[in-house]
């Protein structure tokens, strides 16, 4: 009797467990995600203020591109369109081209 008991409380306990970390990612895995629904329209360079990148990690396995655009609303694209990469390596060109380095001057020391 003790036994059944016993082995009874355990399985009650086990049953009562949250599910283990790999079951919850397989069936919850939009837990950090930023964009839940992605466009696929065609969106201005001149209408962009600024872009950003999150690549898959930390509890979100898609790749996310997120624009801001200049009248304050965000949308996310479609990383995988061919428009978007294309989008994402112009703004990054433009971005280098634009910090250009800090100005040496070249003083002679008496």
């Amino acid at each position: 009797m003790r036994f059944t008991l016993g082995s009874l409380l355990l399985m009650l306990l086990v049953c009562s467990l949250p599910p283990v970390h790999g079951v919850l990612e397989a069936y919850n895995t939009n837990l950090k995600c930023k964009c839940i629904q992605e466009t696929s329209g065609i969106i201005l360079i001149q209408h962009i203020d600024k872009l950003q990148v999150f690549p898959p990690g930390n509890g979100c396995p898609n790749k996310e591109v997120i624009i801001w655009k200049k009248n304050k609303s965000v949308l996310c694209l479609n990383p995988n369109l061919k428009w978007t990469q294309r989008l994402i390596k112009i703004l990054q060109r433009k971005n280098a081209t634009s910090t250009r380095p800090a100005p040496v001057l070249k003083r002679k020391i008496k």
